[in-house]
């Protein structure tokens, strides 16, 4: 497994899962308050998911374009670089919401 993919993978098992705790308590405690629905980040996390999937899509598309059969091939055969290529959007925003969410509001 490429050493990219293979950081990108760890980022989303591992800091996925911290990023979901943190909205979920930055989303209770605005249920508490009652302003829930209009929490940006209730919209941002939607926004992110789709803005990632096209994205990936658009990425693993342009590797498949790029390098023709052989990337289909090499896909197929178990190779990384379409994988690579679609995961990059999700764990590039999986360690950037970790980061932003675990800092300390002011």
């Amino acid at each position: 497994m490429s050493g990219k993919l293979s950081h990108d993978l760890f980022s989303l098992w591992f800091q996925a899962p911290v990023v979901i705790a943190l909205r979920c308590q930055n989303w209770t405690a605005n249920l508490a308050a009652g302003t829930a629905w209009t929490n940006p980040e209730l919209h941002r996390m939607i926004s992110e998911k789709a803005a990632a999937a096209t994205e990936s899509a658009l990425a693993m598309n342009r590797a498949l374009l790029r390098d023709g059969m052989t990337s289909f091939q090499r896909y197929w055969l178990g190779g990384q670089s379409i994988a690579a290529k679609g995961t990059r959007p999700y764990a590039k925003r999986v360690r950037a919401n970790a980061k932003r969410l675990s800092r300390k509001p002011r």
